[in-house]
């Protein structure tokens, strides 16, 4: 484990937070959580650091991070993201027998920097870390009852709420998930790769809510 390579990604994380905050109650909540709490490199748990899979899906979609303004923090992960404990949810995560699509299921990862195992910081009830969607991908129309922020570091990449409109949103953007609003995201060509934060109730389950169009919208994005 590299403690000086994690507490640099964890800083530029925590700046790049504050690059894009706003009035949104949750972000405050988010960044009022992180001023208040010891995340000094003393105090970084020893994990053990491993990619399982799509390593060089993740390396590329670091890579397109745009420089401006997120040049240090791309620095940061390009030197160091693979001492940090990165994840695949395999589904397991949502209700049982929830269809979140292949697409999902073959192409995610994510790494916590803040949460309650295998992660740096400790946390019984917040998550910080880095979520990874494969190009193409459509991460289903879902919900939960926690509260979650996403700063998206690549794009452009589609976004739509309580199955209405959809819209694209740029690498810096911050998109806000209110609990219990259902919320789906497509990704393009480009890699979707972001900075996310829950600040509360975060062993809540997702569930996936159905919609009639994820087959069209898979078949377009596969085009």
């Amino acid at each position: 484990m590299n403690r000086s390579s994690i507490q640099r990604i964890f800083l530029e994380a925590k700046a790049s937070l504050e690059l894009a905050r706003t009035d949104a109650p949750i972000f405050l909540d988010v960044l009022n959580f992180m001023k208040t709490q010891n995340f000094s490199a003393e105090n970084i748990s020893e994990i053990h650091g491993r990619v399982p899979a799509h390593k060089e899906l993740l390396r590329s979609a670091i890579s397109k991070v745009p420089d401006n303004p997120f040049l240090n923090l791309k620095s940061a992960l390009l030197a160091g993201y693979e001492h940090l404990h990165w994840r695949v949810d395999d589904s397991g995560f949502y209700a049982k027998g929830a269809d979140v699509g292949h697409g999902y299921r073959s192409g995610n990862m994510h790494a916590l920097l803040i949460g309650p195992e295998d992660c740096p910081f400790q946390a019984d009830d917040f998550l910080l870390g880095f979520f990874l969607l494969a190009p193409n991908t459509l991460y289903r129309d879902h919900n939960h009852l926690a509260p979650e922020i996403y700063i998206p570091l690549t794009g452009p990449s589609g976004w739509r709420f309580e199955q209405g409109a959809w819209e694209d949103h740029f690498p810096g953007e911050m998109i806000y998930n209110a609990p219990g609003v259902v919320h789906a995201t497509r990704v393009y060509e480009t890699p979707f790769f972001a900075l996310f934060a829950w600040s509360q109730d975060v062993e809540s389950a997702c569930n996936v809510v159905f919609a009639d169009d994820w087959e069209s919208i898979e078949t377009e994005l596969l085009r």
